[in-house]
């Protein structure tokens, strides 16, 4: 057949261009200058080795968006910007709301001024809220305005604004005679506390008649304050730094009502046969707990009045889950699951009664319900629920919080209370070490034992000693006692119940703990890890109860091997840059003998770090590229990626000695997606690796939380896609990879506590992105592959005349989509074309077809969009057709 059979031998061919596989993006550099196989754009996109592209699963919701048990915080919050357009006012404010703003609630404004002739202030109808932007709006006629803020501007989620703290109650009983409580503040009432006036009452902790509500004061002076109950029989009520009264409503500073989350972590439990995985999340005054194999919920408190209120990192170690805060004491917990058969459970009105046997809890603990059966009527009383009363060692009550009335007796075949230890605070203070002290004589006289030393004791009262050994059956190996006299520095006494016994020889030998300066308690510090068995920490803070900073941010500490309560600050503590102008960012394990230390604008390795720690040395790695995100830091084989200012560079291990850094960071194929990241807000950056995939979570386009992740492949070597979620409030906060069943997955935590497993549904994305809503909603993926442009290798132009899309459907599902033509000089878009429409209908599940469309434009370049409206298909080939045209020397653009 001849060559020219269709053409004339001065007419112009059709030149074809196009892919056979996709394998990277590069955004970078021109759309032209791409290599076969990369694209200008995979939005929410994944490419396989086989050459494919295809759109992503979506994001399934384990866990909703944590709801509020009881109001948060109704203080002021202050107002850090304001104004008003097209009849809109919009407030920023200086933190976080909480979940006491509610849209439709009333809310009041004071202090903002040079609103001219229409005043902003006053009460108003909260019309909407953004927990991330921190911003409120609502409806005002008036001229569109900026206002000047202060200090003195705030605003309040009441119809009133608060002028003043509630009181604190420090002691609260009842008499059963009377049936009056009786509550003691820790100030006196002021004047406007009379006899007959209303007051709010919340937080006493009680195991008969509630004493919290709206009552009617009988009686007050000075400190004291009464009121009647109906009915009760004698109590000392429970009180803590949330026990308040007040007039009117009651303003807590503190409660169950969870504003914001501020770190998560996955721990793992090897005590159980399952090995469970669960994701731990930290809120500002709960973690919550959500175990992967059934999604099962559980919740746990911080000691006392203990808040957290800013980002925190938590840590497994030891089998023990940390809660690092910074500049606060670390909190711990042992997270052993306690599990209880439920024998019977009924339900009284809105409160319900649990039987089983030595359940262990304690009124305030939080529980989870599960198994029991024949609830038809007055709500699922399976969940998540706090102890309100505990009656008996066997039997324990809680509360719904939705109003229901009647009795229900459940079925409790196979149910199941669960519950977790909480968290109490690291010891902090001095160091001690125990020194013996040596007797030579005891006696006891009425119950007083007396025991002489031949050398000063220095023991003072009401010091906690411990016995070791004596010769008197009466004491014993172990008893700890405190000091109860001090008549000479050579005789000391304590209380023992024994009968008396006269002065006689004894070598009784104690233990007294004594302060030492060269051992701390675990500092403070912003984040852990462990490596070797240790505990390594930033040592910008001290171990004192509370927390003091000290003076260098370029120093480190480990803790002895396997013992978290002891860190030495002679032979452990390394300062790493030696004063220059820098300070810690992360750290992180790498081979045995390793530790990398990442700055903001270096980049160190310790090594020597195993074994006794004396033969430690220090090397810089590089002088002038250092860590933006601690978070982004993830070991891959032998590299390990982070995100600097300029990008994400790569360590390189090339053998025992030699750890290198990359002159051209990784990250530069997409150097425009990384050029909007927030650099204000890039310390919030969070990385992992999964799959064969460094995934990069970022906050970008002027956003302060984590809206938006780029994935590196590499199989591909390359970048494969910039994932989103197509909603304003879906902000990421830690990216962690965690075990359901036998497979590891890849799981996203958000600012407002949800959980999502990452490509775990197939309909969308099924998300949780409202605060105090659990239930998810569905949300359209939106992906988006370009291609890269294609010249038919000529730097003349074309005409674009046709193009051929070859695809598939899975198997599970149709497709239908838009197909764009994108040229260059001159620049034009056609759009219109759809698969369904070029095919006669969509693609029929599980099968493939070769789409031809007519791109009739002229241009030096032309690229192909291709944007799938319903299923996932697989994306195999793109092809153009063009033939040179336009010889003139007329310029286009």
């Amino acid at each position: 057949m001849s060559r020219y059979r269709s053409y004339g031998r001065l007419d112009d061919q059709y030149r074809s261009e196009g892919d056979t596989s996709f394998a990277r993006m590069n955004n970078r550099l021109r759309p032209t200058q791409l290599q076969p196989g990369e694209v200008q754009l995979s939005q929410n996109g994944r490419m396989d080795i086989d050459g494919n592209w295809q759109p992503r699963k979506g994001l399934l919701t384990l866990a909703g968006a944590i709801t509020i048990d009881a109001d948060a915080i109704r203080l002021p919050f202050v107002i850090s910007s304001a104004q008003r357009q097209s009849n809109v006012v919009t407030l920023t404010l200086a933190s976080t709301p909480n979940t006491a703003f509610v849209p439709g609630n009333s809310i009041t404004i004071e202090g903002l001024t040079d609103f001219g002739s229409d005043d902003p202030n006053g009460t108003h109808t909260l019309t909407a809220i953004n927990f991330s932007n921190k911003q409120l709006t609502f409806a005002d006629t008036g001229a569109d305005k900026s206002f000047v803020t202060s200090a003195s501007s705030l605003i309040c989620p009441e119809d009133q604004m608060v002028t003043r703290l509630a009181y604190v109650i420090t002691n609260a009983s009842v008499n059963a005679t009377t049936n009056v409580a009786t509550l003691t503040s820790a100030t006196s009432f002021d004047s406007a506390f009379t006899v007959g006036d209303s007051i709010t009452v919340g937080g006493l902790g009680f195991t008969t008649t509630d004493p919290n509500g709206v009552k009617t004061i009988a009686s007050v002076s000075g400190t004291t304050l009464t009121y009647s109950l109906t009915a009760g029989g004698n109590e000392t009520y429970t009180t803590s730094a949330n026990s308040l009264v007040d007039l009117g409503p009651l303003f807590i500073i503190n409660d169950d009502g969870v504003n914001e989350v501020f770190g998560s972590a996955l721990f793992s439990d090897p005590t159980t046969d399952d090995l469970d995985d669960y994701i731990f999340t930290a809120t500002n005054n709960v973690c919550s707990i959500l175990r992967l194999r059934d999604s099962a919920e559980f919740k746990v408190k911080y000691p006392g009045a203990t808040t957290i209120n800013q980002r925190c990192d938590l840590l497994q170690a030891f089998n023990k889950m940390y809660i690092f805060r910074n500049s606060a004491t670390t909190l711990e917990s042992t997270p052993d699951l306690t599990t209880k058969v439920i024998s019977s459970a009924s339900r009284s009105n809105n409160d319900v009664t649990i039987n089983s046997t030595g359940h262990g809890l304690s009124v305030g603990k939080f529980a989870t319900i599960s198994g029991l059966g024949n609830y038809s009527s007055g709500g699922n009383p399976n969940g998540v629920y706090k102890v309100v009363t505990v009656p008996s060692v066997d039997s324990f009550t809680y509360t719904f919080a939705a109003s229901s009335t009647g009795s229900t007796t459940y079925n409790s075949s196979g149910a199941l209370v669960e519950y977790f230890n909480d968290f109490t605070s690291v010891a902090s203070g001095d160091y001690t070490m125990p020194t013996a002290v040596v007797g030579t004589h005891l006696e006891s006289t009425n119950g007083i034992t007396t025991i002489t030393t031949s050398s000063p004791h220095s023991l003072l009262v009401g010091q906690e000693i411990e016995l070791v050994k004596s010769a008197n059956s009466n004491y014993v190996a172990d008893l700890k006692v405190v000091v109860s006299g001090v008549p000479t520095t050579t005789t000391f006494s304590f209380n023992h119940a024994v009968e008396d016994i006269g002065s006689t020889a004894d070598a009784t030998t104690f233990l007294k703990k004594v302060a030492t300066s060269y051992f701390v308690r675990m500092p403070a510090a912003p984040f852990g890890i462990v490596n070797q068995r240790r505990l390594w920490l930033p040592y910008f803070y001290d171990s004192a109860s509370s927390p003091a900073k000290r003076p260098n941010m370029d120093e480190i500490i480990a803790s002895d091997i396997l013992d978290d309560t002891t860190f030495d600050v002679i032979g452990n503590q390394f300062r790493v840059t030696g004063g220059a102008s820098d300070f810690i960012v992360g750290l992180e394990a790498f081979t045995e003998n390793t530790l990398l230390v990442f700055c903001r604008r270096s980049i160190h390795r310790l090594t020597g770090v195993s074994g006794s720690l004396q033969d430690v040395q220090a090397n810089v790695i590089t002088p002038d590229l250092g860590c933006s995100a601690r978070r982004s830091i993830a070991q891959v084989g032998n590299r390990v990626l982070f995100l600097s200012d300029q990008g994400v560079y790569a360590l390189t291990f090339l053998d025992e000695y030699n750890l290198r850094g990359l002159e051209i960071p990784i990250s530069e194929a997409i150097k425009p997606t990384i050029d909007r990241i927030n650099q204000n807000y890039i310390d919030k950056a969070v990385g992992t690796y999964f799959n064969n995939r460094y995934y990069l979570a970022i906050p970008v386009d002027g956003s302060n939380e984590n809206n938006l992740i780029v994935i590196y492949n590499f199989i591909n070597n390359g970048w494969e896609s910039i994932d989103q979620v197509n909603s304003l409030s879906f902000n990421i906060r830690d990216m962690i990879v965690g075990r359901e069943g036998t497979q590891n997955a890849l799981y996203i935590t958000t600012s407002e506590g949800g959980v999502h497993k990452v490509e775990g549904f197939d309909g969308g994305d099924q998300v949780s992105v409202t605060a105090g809503v659990s239930v998810p909603q569905t949300i359209a993926v939106d992906s988006i592959l370009q291609t890269r442009e294609y010249d038919a290798e000529s730097i003349d132009r074309k005409i674009f005349a046709s193009a051929e899309v070859h695809l598939k459907s899975e198997d599970f599902s149709i497709t239908q989509g838009d197909i764009n033509f994108t040229t260059t000089d001159p620049d034009r878009t056609r759009t219109g074309d759809t698969i369904q429409g070029l095919l006669g209908g969509h693609l029929a599940q599980g099968e493939d077809a070769s789409i031809r469309a007519g791109i009739r434009l002229r241009g030096y370049g032309c690229s192909v969009e291709v944007k799938p409206t319903a299923g996932r298909p697989f994306i195999r080939t793109v092809k153009v057709d063009a033939r040179l045209t336009d010889r003139s020397r007329t310029s286009a653009q």
